[in-house]
């Protein structure tokens, strides 16, 4: 990739992270950038390209979650190190992905399974054959959890995600779905 179109994509992540998405256009991308809206459409036609250009990682990391999910039900700790990783990768879209709809249905149309859809198989892969509602509950709670600790472990670290914190958070997140875990 050109280290223009990294540029670009850098600043529309700052900025889309600080006005979001529907507040930032592409002269404001531009302006940033020291450039004209007509040069910056040289190498993105549109802001849904630019967006798409962010997203990629995360959405190829998404593809190798559903593949994974569609082999077969994934061990626990395979599955939760992926979301944690996941997570980790794409922190600076997690809050854009939070706070506008319109971003995560962009998404949602990039993928081969909507993202509720494979949230629904992986709490199925987390509860385990045949669960009873507390499993159910636990694969949720497992899950949530990885998310918001990974992300606090990235404030707490100054932005990366240490190796040992990665560790704790996955022992958590495991003991979580273990029965009686709180007891």
């Amino acid at each position: 990739m050109s280290q223009t179109r990294e540029r670009i994509l850098t600043i529309a992540r700052e900025l889309f992270a600080r006005h979001g998405y529907s507040g930032t256009t592409n002269a404001d991308i531009a302006r940033e950038l020291g450039t004209t809206t007509a040069a910056l459409y040289y190498h993105f036609p549109s802001k849904a390209a630019i967006l798409d250009g962010l997203v990629a990682e995360p959405l190829a990391a998404y593809r190798r979650i559903i593949e994974c999910l569609k082999t077969g039900p994934p061990a626990p700790p395979e599955l939760l190190g992926a979301f944690i990783d996941l997570a980790a990768d794409s922190r600076e879209l997690a809050a854009l992905i939070d706070r506008e709809p319109s971003v995560l249905a962009a998404i949602d149309k990039r993928l081969p399974l909507a993202f509720e859809g494979m949230i629904q198989q992986v709490i199925v892969a987390l509860a385990g054959p045949d669960p009873d509602r507390a499993a159910i509950l636990r694969a949720h709670a497992a899950f949530a959890a990885i998310k918001h600790a990974t992300m606090a472990a990235i404030a707490l670290n100054h932005g990366t995600l240490d190796p040992a914190d990665r560790a704790e958070i996955l022992r958590t997140a495991l003991r979580i779905l273990q029965p009686g875990a709180g007891d």
